[in-house]
């Protein structure tokens, strides 16, 4: 059996195959065997027309056809492993030539991967801007907890930023009244609106029971057209202002924090941010090296591929619209069509480079996916969903892309920690 594999200059790959005879003819015949055990032909028992019967009800064809999808992965594949090729995308079967008893020659084209040009990626001193919690940081996390158990006392005075307010309220743009935007008894936190600017602002310095008017101006990037840039009021009936007390910090607020004593909640709050600092400058140096890594590296990527992916990220946007209730269409208008086309460009660009250059380190560093390692992401992922392993398991295998994705991910896990581990990080 000869195959020939023969790669033009945008990367397509023509496979001329040969499936020697005696193969081709079993697995006709296996076909054709089960397809009389399954069909009725008049005149016939159920499992007894003969052959040429069943070819002719049939059709020799449709067989043929079968036949050959049968055939062609295993085979493709070996020739994919005996040429090392980088497959990109699904092999296309272009034609076939195929008479019983003869050798079947199938001719296929299949996209294979660029060729990835790396420049160095060990042993770079790599410079990035270190993360440092904030000095105060401790004290923002405790008032946070103070802030979770604190109450609100209903005060007879005017309100401050700092206060929390009920109100009834009814927008209106000129004499027209804003569609759905009216409320009764809504409660807001001054200072934490997320109300359009200069609403809450507006509703500092009232007191209960008093009546009045907030001028406004809606934003350019308003999610509504017609409310983009409009100059509105709303007219407010303040009902109750509310003051927040916040617990004294001791053992008490500790205890309903979780901890025993203030001082193992300071513990615990010093653990988690040193855990934050120290996760978010491995990202920091994550990014940095791949940024230099990826500079350094030369790939000619093909148009198709990045089409491909073009489409992937416009659809990925689509249902991540239809998901928050929000208009597709409607987004890119606000945008502009084409800083889309080109923001979602880039992104396909950079996808497929940083996936052939986490897959070419994967290989020359030899770093390879083990079975505990499949079981160990898919124990994190069951406790993330709240899944037992076993039932996530068989979920995953119901998606034949599932495995796949998650070897790209630990892939990519290991790609990142061999960098890490790798080169030399310098603070800035």
């Amino acid at each position: 059996m000869t195959n020939t594999v023969t790669i033009d200059d945008k990367n397509i790959a023509t496979i001329d195959m040969v499936i020697e005879s005696k193969t081709a003819k079993e697995a006709y015949e296996r076909t054709l065997r089960a397809y009389g055990s399954s069909i009725n032909i008049a005149g016939f028992r159920k499992g007894k027309a003969p052959n040429n019967v069943v070819e002719k009800y049939v059709g020799v064809e449709r067989i043929k056809a079968e036949v050959i999808d049968r055939l062609f992965p295993s085979e493709f594949q070996k020739i994919v492993s005996d040429n090392k090729l980088n497959i990109a995308f699904t092999p296309v079967i272009e034609s076939f030539d195929f008479n019983v008893g003869e050798d079947l020659k199938v001719k296929a084209t299949v996209e294979l991967k660029p060729e990835v040009e790396l420049g160095q990626y060990k042993d770079l001193e790599v410079e990035y801007t270190e993360f440092k919690n904030e000095s105060d940081a401790l004290d923002k996390e405790l008032e946070q907890i103070q802030k979770r158990f604190s109450t609100l006392t209903k005060v007879e005075r005017p309100s401050n930023e700092k206060d929390t307010v009920v109100f009834d309220f009814e927008g209106f743009v000129g004499d027209e009244k804003i569609e759905h935007g009216e409320g009764k008894n809504y409660t807001l936190d001054l200072a934490n609106s997320n109300f359009i600017p200069g609403f809450a602002e507006g509703l500092v310095g009232h007191s209960a029971q008093e009546e009045f008017t907030i001028d406004v101006t809606f934003p350019e990037n308003y999610h509504e057209d017609k409310l983009k840039g409009a100059k509105a009021n709303f007219r407010i009936k303040l009902l109750e202002v509310k003051e927040r007390t916040l617990p004294e910090l001791n053992d008490e607020l500790a205890k309903k924090a979780g901890k025993d004593t203030l001082d193992a909640l300071k513990e615990d709050i010093n653990n988690y941010l040193e855990s934050m600092s120290q996760n978010e400058n491995n990202r920091l140096k994550s990014d940095a090296i791949f940024n230099k890594v990826s500079d350094s590296t030369k790939i000619d990527i093909q148009q198709t591929m990045l089409d491909r992916e073009y489409r992937a990220i416009v659809e990925e946007a689509k249902t991540g619209a239809q998901r928050q209730g929000a208009d597709y269409e409607k987004l890119v208008e606000a945008e502009g069509k084409d800083a889309v086309e080109a923001r979602f460009k880039d992104e396909a660009q950079k996808r497929i480079k940083n996936s052939l250059i986490v897959e070419k380190i994967a290989l020359e560093a030899d770093l390879k996916i083990e079975q505990k390692d499949i079981m160990e992401h898919i124990n994190q992922m069951a406790a993330m969903y709240g899944m037992a392993p076993a039932q996530l398991f068989e979920e995953l295998r119901k998606n034949p892309n599932s495995f796949a994705a998650i070897s790209q991910q630990i892939t990519a896990s290991k790609v990142n920690e061999f960098l890490l581990q790798n080169n030399k990080f310098i603070a800035k």
